[in-house]
Formats: structure tokens, sequence, C-alpha cells
């Protein structure tokens, strides 16, 4: 693309004026001259939509500025020879530029102008200074969410500021991006000043949906928020969403808003405003002749205003595509969603060069092999094969999802929207990356009633494979079991080179190949969740959903990962039993209390315990997938800690809690299934009843909860015994003088390991050159703290220095009423001090009754579950191993609190409410 293109189009200043009203912006007057957005509002505003008032700053004034100050020849050279990838250069360049428009003088005669508009008829008004670029808000191309806006102006130097912030964003790094990729320019900008409407509620508007099984568009889209729209619209907050039939007008809600809502707010949200916003979005919709994304706010009197119209750019013709906010343009084809979503609980930490080689290709076979198991038509697993391979990723020496990929693969399967959107809840994602349209049409080109064969075909394989789910976890368990009783550490210190690089291709083997029992497991687990949601959603829409169906999770007595809780229980309840034991534990050096407990004979009925502890539940530990982490069997004073809270902990047991637990939910559930009992399935049958679908689908979320659960404890045993082998090949080079130490085996990938020891390496030689490289990089990179989501273009990677030029999807917490947001996990309500944790090797912090606040948790932070009464982390999602664990002791738990360790401080007191999502900060 050629840079001079960037710059905005010089035209002769002397010509029109630098300042007009919003009502002469229109299409045939001054098309031109005062940008998209604020056409559109002159559209709007003539066809008698109420519209704030305003007036804008032509491009006129930006094209006499730039000349006033002489800024055409040093923007120009700044940009010359500017390239998509250069993220570097991008970045450095928008700085240079902006601050030099920012320092620069906007010319007399266009204040003058500013200030006479404003004196006559905003004197007394907050003002709305949002960027009105010539070229946004069309077919073509939106610019959605790239140029700048500023709210409550009140002030002339305030009014300067943003005027010459909206200019300056001509040149912001999204602009540069999203010109230099698609090939697509601005011509100039003007800026809309407008009254400032004190909003209620916000939100915006699609007027069509993505295609129903017809094809159809038959719905409007509708998101909102309290007060102010601009966080809602940079995709910073979880929104409310409604559906709106076009035919009739008819509205149903799919979800409130993750924010608290004070008595005043839903009173105004009446059905009467929403069948006029629906009635003026067709209207707009058949005005501009294309479907419409309009932003749209309520004020404090109730008073519906629009401040936006834009055309739809995502096609939705033949194709699923996803229609949301901010998101479909950047994403779609150049523009890649990473997230670490999920991938943090098992991979909390900057990961190692073998680590990555092993997750890439087990990521890659795990959703492959479990398409072609399901039944997914071979065309459709070929499409997936690309998106699939690169699924994952490293951003900052950390594991993230490439969710443009793996959205784009769900979705090409049948019901592929629904399966992304459990997928989203199954890992906590909170944005939805936009699928490849093209590619999504090549899987809907067949007839009709050969994607009905298709789609049959895939219910009956998946129905058959189900059925047998607890058979096929039995099988996975006995293979892992099988392969860690030949790969004990005593056994492969024996062992020759060639015995272990059998064992670590034996590994690969089973990850690679022999994993779709567990992954059926976790498929069943995400698909049955989100049935219950979404059965419940329907059936009981007066219901908070966060506080009904997790409810119905609460107290599942056969969930594996909490049996190292209740076994941890019996060892301190043993060395509260004998006070010699327990003086020796809380006065002795861990070291000096695991060799006294060995020799001493009145203690070998505790040691056998400890070791017995140590042999079934050793290997799960704080980042236990990461491979470099050393668990409770190599290290068991790590354990100690969590074994002294434990031993101070008085009343009910583990088992007792649980047994309540579940008492409640059996009650709960009772009473839901009581409901539904008159209520027919089908309405031409009076049976089954949907007491008798929902009854159907607990059973089998309860079931495959506990089924994923044990695969994924044999998932930690099989990466233990991974570790085991990885050190024992790295003892071996480094007695042949190839490695300095045997954790340097963790810098090489597995194919490389491979080679090595087959003899088939090109540069062996140089073996700790490489490793030394990588670790210095490695280090370099570990430096870095990457955000949890954001958007790059495709091929590109975040600067080191960490000032990456992205597209920030994480949800910024603004603490408003000392209310944090986020999700619930489990119901309930619980006030007590806060206790910050950055891992479980801080656990003799807590105390009991805390609420623990952390960023992530995973299988290894088990043991504190039944220390705390409250849980919020910044990131999980409702499947994670925090939230499951939460559900069964009943801990109220709100994930998702973004920058929560951050915005609690340490023994604050605070109140997580599970059922709303909310986290009150009470001093």
């Amino acid at each position: 693309m050629n840079t001079e293109m960037l710059q905005p189009i010089a035209s002769p200043s002397s010509r029109g004026n630098y300042v007009c009203s919003l009502e002469s912006a229109s299409h045939d007057v001054n098309a031109d001259r005062v940008g998209g957005k604020a056409t559109n509002l002159a559209e709007m505003a003539k066809l008698g939509i109420d519209v704030p008032p305003g007036f804008v700053v032509t491009d006129l004034a930006f094209q006499l500025f730039l000349d006033e100050n002489e800024l055409r020849e040093p923007i120009a050279k700044t940009l010359e020879g500017l390239d998509a990838k250069q993220l570097d250069r991008i970045n450095s360049a928008s700085q240079a530029i902006r601050s030099r428009v920012c320092q620069a003088q906007i010319p007399e005669l266009v204040l003058v102008a500013i200030r006479a508009f404003v004196s006559e008829s905003f004197r007394d008004n907050a003002l709305a200074v949002r960027s009105s670029a010539i070229g946004e808000d069309s077919r073509q191309a939106a610019f959605a969410g790239q140029l700048d806006s500023f709210l409550n102006v009140t002030s002339d130097p305030q009014l300067i500021e943003a005027v010459l912030g909206c200019w300056a964003s001509y040149w912001s790094p999204r602009v540069l991006f999203y010109q230099l990729s698609k090939g697509i320019c601005l011509r100039g900008m003007g800026v809309v000043i407008q009254k400032l409407v004190s909003s209620r509620i916000s939100g915006i508007l699609f007027t069509a949906s993505p295609p129903s099984a017809g094809g159809k568009s038959d719905s409007m889209v509708v998101e909102y928020c309290y007060g102010f729209g601009d966080e809602l619209a940079a995709g910073k907050l979880n929104p409310g969403r409604f559906l709106v039939d076009r035919s009739n007008l008819s509205w149903r809600i799919q979800a409130t808003p993750e924010q608290a809502v004070s008595e005043n707010d839903d009173s105004l949200f009446h059905a009467n405003q929403i069948e006029r916003l629906s009635r003026t979005a067709l209207k707009l919709e058949q005005y501009f002749g294309c479907p419409q994304d309009i932003e749209w706010t309520i004020d404090q009197h109730g008073q519906l205003f629009l401040v936006q119209t834009r055309p739809i750019t995502v096609s939705f013709t033949g194709a699923v595509a996803t229609v949301e906010k901010s998101q479909d343009d950047p994403i779609v084809g150049q523009f890649v969603l990473w997230s670490n979503a999920n991938v943090n609980e098992n991979f909390p930490e900057p990961i190692s060069p073998l680590l990555y080689s092993i997750a890439s290709v087990g990521y890659y076979h795990y959703f492959r092999n479990l398409a072609l198991t399901l039944g997914f038509d071979s065309r459709r697993v070929a499409l997936m094969e690309f998106p699939l391979r690169n699924a994952i990723g490293v951003h900052g020496g950390r594991m993230y999802y490439n969710l443009t990929n793996i959205h784009s693969s769900l979705r090409m399967a049948p019901y592929g929207e629904l399966l992304a959107k459990w997928f989203d809840d199954f890992v906590g994602v909170s944005q939805s990356a936009s699928a490849d349209p093209a590619t999504l049409l090549k899987t809907t080109r067949t007839g009709r009633f050969a994607q009905f064969l298709e789609l049959f075909r895939t219910l009956i394989k998946t129905s058959w494979q189900l059925l047998f789910l607890t058979k096929r976890v039995t099988l996975f368990e006995r293979l892992v079991d099988a392969f860690a009783a030949t790969t004990e550490s005593s056994q492969l210190e024996s062992k020759p080179l060639n015995g272990l690089l059998e064992d670590l291709r034996a590994f690969i083997d089973i990850r690679c190949n022999r994993w779709t029992n567990a992954s059926l497991a976790d498929a069943t687990a995400m698909v049955t969740y989100g049935l219950l949601k979404r059965l419940l959603s329907r059936e009981f829409p007066e219901c908070e959903q966060a506080g009904l169906h997790n409810s119905l999770l609460k107290g599942l007595r056969d969930v594996v990962s909490g049996t190292p809780i209740i076994e941890l229980w019996r060892l301190s309840r043993m060395v509260r039993e004998n006070p010699a034991l327990n003086d020796l534990l809380n006065a002795s050096d861990d070291a000096r209390f695991l060799a006294e407990v060995c020799i001493k004979p009145e203690y070998s009925a505790f040691n056998g315990a400890l070791q017995s502890y140590l042999r079934n539940w050793g290997f799960r530990c704080s980042g236990e997938l990461m491979l470099t982490v050393a668990s409770f069997q190599e290290q068991p004073e790590a354990l100690l800690d969590m074994l002294r809270s434990y031993v101070d902990l008085k009343g009910e047991s583990p088992l007792d809690l649980l047994d309540r637990q579940a008492a409640d939910r059996e009650s709960e559930t009772k009473t839901v299934l009581q409901k539904q009992k008159r209520r027919q399935l089908f309405w031409f049958f009076t049976w089954p009843s949907k007491a008798t679908w929902l009854s159907i689908v607990l059973k089998n979320c309860h079931k495959s909860i506990a089924l994923r659960e044990r695969a994924r404890l044999k998932q930690a045993l099989l990466y233990s015994r991974c570790r085991h082998i990885a050190l024992a090949i790295g003892d071996r080079l480094v007695a042949r003088e190839w490695l300095q130490n045997r954790n340097d085996i963790f810098f090489l990938s597995y194919q490389e390991v491979d080679s090595l020891l087959a003899g088939s390496a090109m540069f062996p030689y140089q073996t700790n050159e490489l490793v030394q490289l990588r670790k210095v990089e490695h280090q370099r990179l570990s430096q870095m703290t990457p955000e949890d989501s954001f958007i790059l273009p495709s091929g590109c990677y975040l600067p080191v220095d960490g000032d990456a030029v992205r597209i920030d999807l994480d949800t910024k917490v603004k603490v408003v009423d000392a209310r944090l947001s986020g999700i619930g996990a489990c119901g309930g309500q619980v006030t007590a001090p806060a206790t910050i944790l950055r891992d479980i090797s801080e656990c003799r912090m807590l105390h009991e009754g805390d609420v623990l606040v952390a960023r992530q948790t995973d299988p290894g932070w088990g043991p504190v579950f039944f220390l705390i009464k409250g849980l919020v982390m910044e990131r999980g999602g409702m499947l994670s191993h925090g939230a499951i664990l939460a559900r069964e002791y009943g801990i109220p738990t709100v994930v998702g609190v973004h920058n929560a360790t951050q915005l609690i401080s340490k023994g604050q007191l605070i109140t997580v409410n599970g059922d709303r999502g909310i986290v009150q900060l009470v001093d």
C-alpha cells in the first residue's frame, strides 16, 4: 500500500465553512466534508429521529490546521515505507505524529467558529466530542472503535484538547493497521460536537443477526448496559442481550448486564421503548439499504436518542457469521484474536520449548481426532486442518489460544455457532472471534438433504460414543496407569538412552493418538453444561442463572479432584490426635519433620498414610502440566504448610460439608423438577414432560463432569511421568557434555530430542549452544506481561518491550460504587476478609474463613478450598477446576473479575455474591 494514501487529501481551505450545524451535514450537501458519522447523524435527524443536538468541525478546518502548523511534510516522512507487519515502526510512527498534532495550535478562525457555536447553544452543557472521518462508517469499512471520542467535556481547554485528540486519532496505531492491512484509506476528518446525553441505559442494535438454519436473518440483536455505552462499544464489559423478532417485534431476553442494577434502571427500559427502538432501526435499514449497526441511549428522563448508525460490514449471505461489536472488521481474515482463557489454568507461567512442542501437536490431534470420532464430514475436517495446526501460540513466553482459528473450526461443525458459544463458556472467554465467511461457505454448499444426513450421522455416532463414555474413560485410565507403572523414577535410572527414547515416544503417542476417550469427556461436559444452562434459561427466565444451574451442580460426591482434600483432612486429624507429632510439625523445619517421621516407630502409621498420599496424589500440584515444576512427590516439604493449615481447622469434615451441599442440591433439584412435571416437552404428547428432559440432561452433566475430572487426574500423572523421562534424558546428555545441566532438556523440542537420541540430528554438537541461546531469550520474553486477550495481525507478535500495538479486549475493571463485576460460578453470598495469593506456596497467609482472591487456580490449589469461605478469580471458565471445586463445597464464587488482585487489598472486607456475579468492597 502506498503510504502517501495515509495522509488526508488536501483541499482548498478558502472554500466552505470550518464549522456547520449538524442539520446541514446531510449527504446531499456535505458528504465529503464532515465524515461518515456526522453525515449519518444528519440523515437520521432529517428522518425525524431524536439525535442529540450538535455541530460539526468540518474537514476544511482539519486541512487548515495541517497547513498552518506545517505538518504535512513531517507526517509524510514519518509514514514513508510503513508496512502492516512492522508493529514497532507503526507504534513509533503513531506516537511521533500524534505528539506533533496534540502540541500544535488550532487556527484562530476555527477556534472562533467553535466557540461561537458553543456559546450560542451549549454554554452550560457537558459535551461529547467524537471523530467523524471521511471514509468511516461506510459499507466498505467501518473503522469501528478505532477513532477516538471524548465524553463529559465541560471547559474550553478540555474542548480544545478533545478536538486535537480526535484529529490525532487519524494516525492511531489501530487506524494505521486497518488501512495498511486492508488497503482502505480515510480521506479526511470531521469532528462531531454534541450535547452529552445523561445516559441511564445505553446499547447497540444490529438489524441482522447470524442466520438461522433456514439461512434467514429473522431477528435483531440488542446489547445494552447501564450508564454510558463507551465501555460496551469497546468490549470492556459483558452486556445484557435480547433478540427482537423482525416480523412482529416480539422480544426475549438472553442475558442481563454484568453490572449491578439500581432500582430505577430497568424501570426505564420497557416494552414501548423497545418497540420504538426496533421500528426506528428497521426504518434506518430500509433508508440506507443495508443492515445497520446502531448505537442508542436512554436518558435520565426515559427519552430515547440514537447517537450513531453504520452499515454492518460482515456478509450474512449463505454463511454463519458472528455479529459482535468492535470485532466485525479487525478480525476477519487478516487479524487474530488471542486469549489465555483456560490455558492459563493448566500453564500459569512461561512455558518451555519442550512443553510447547508437545502442546502444539497435542491440541491439533485433540480437536481433529474428536471431530473424526464424532462423525464430522471429511470435507469439514479437511477445512479444519490449517486452523487446528495453529490452535495455540506463544506470546511473552506464555501459551495462548488462537481463538480465531478455534472458533473458525468449531463453526464448521453442524450447529457450529452454538458449539463456539459453549466453548467460550467452557474456557471462560468473554469475546468471540469472527470466522472466515468464505471458508464457512464451503461447508454449507451441499444440499439440504445431504446436510440433514450428515447431521443425523453425527448425532448417531455421538450418541453411540457417549453411551459408553464411562467405559472409555476407564480405558484411558488403564492406559495411563500402565504407562506410569513402567516409567517410575526408580526404573528410569537403569534404562539405556534408546529405552528412554521409546518412553518419550510412547508418551507422545498417547498424547496425540490415544487421547480421544479423555477428549470425549471434555466435550460431553461442555455440551451437557451448555444444554443445562440453555434449558434453564428458557424455563426459568426470571431466575438468576448463576444461582440456578450452578446450584444444581453442587456437592457431587464422585468428583475425584475433591479426594485429595479429604485425604489431607485425614492426615491432619492424625496429627491432631498425636500431641507429640503435632509439636514436631509446628516446632521443626520441614526436612527434620520428614526425616523423623520416617525413622521413628511411633510415627509409622502417619508416615505410611503420608507416603500413600504422596504416591496417589503427590503428582497433583500447582503447575502440574508445566513439566518444569517439581511435584509434591519430588518435594514433599511443599505439602507441609498446607498440612499445618488443616491441623488448625476445627468443625465439620470435608465429607460432612459435601453431604450438606449434596442435600441442598438434591432438595433444589427436586423443586425444579417438580415445577417442570406439568410442562409438556411436545405440545401434542403428554409424555415425556420437560422434567424428564431436564432430569436426563442434569444426570449426564453430573456424570460427564465427574468423568472429565477423572481424565484430568490421569493427565496430571502422565505429564509427571513425562517430566521424569525428560530429566533422565537430561542426565545422560549432561554426561555426554551436550548439556550443562539436566534441566536444560526442557529447552529442546521433543522432535529435537528424538532426532538427537536417534542419531539423526543435523547439528548435534551445537546442542548446548542452542540451549543457552534459548535460555537467554526465554528469560527476556518471560519479563513481558501480556494482556489476557488481544488482537494482532496474522503472523505478528507482541514487541518484547511490552509496548504492543494491539487492540486490547481484556476488560479493565472500573470500581463503580465499590463494586466489581464478573461471572457467578457458584451461588451464595459471604462477607469476609480478602487474602490475595499469587501462587499456592503462599497458602500459609490464608486464615480459615477468608475469601481467596487469585489470578487463577489449578488442581494444585485444591486443598485450599476447604480453608476458604469465598473465591474471587481474575480468570477461569464455568468448568474450570476452581469453579468445579467451589461448587463441590458450596463456596460463593465469582470468576472473570479482571484486575481483582490489584483492586482488592489484603485484609479488605469484601462481599462475594455468587448469584449475581458481583464483588462488593465493604471497606
